[in-house]
């Protein structure tokens, strides 16, 4: 893709930084409430995190697709400029 948008990357970075923080976290916080937490808070969200960006399993396009839509609509412009 030539052209990706700031917020997806913004997005993407989100994505990579919480999970990131949240190994940091975890290594050195290791008990039942830890688990807790994992699996209460950062599974879900990391798992709808997920879902927003690839669209998967809701109406409407997630992220992903939105880039690729964008990117043919550009590249439909681009031909109609030639």
């Amino acid at each position: 893709m030539g052209t990706i948008p700031d917020f997806a990357l913004q997005v993407r970075e989100v994505e990579q930084n919480l999970a990131s923080e949240w190994q940091y976290v975890q290594s050195g916080w290791q008990d039942r409430v830890a688990d807790s937490f994992c699996h209460g808070v950062m599974e879900p969200y990391m798992r709808n995190f997920q879902q927003y960006v690839t669209g998967e399993g809701i109406n409407g396009y997630g992220i992903a697709q939105l880039v690729q839509q964008m990117e043919r609509h550009l590249m439909d412009m681009d031909a109609l400029i030639d």
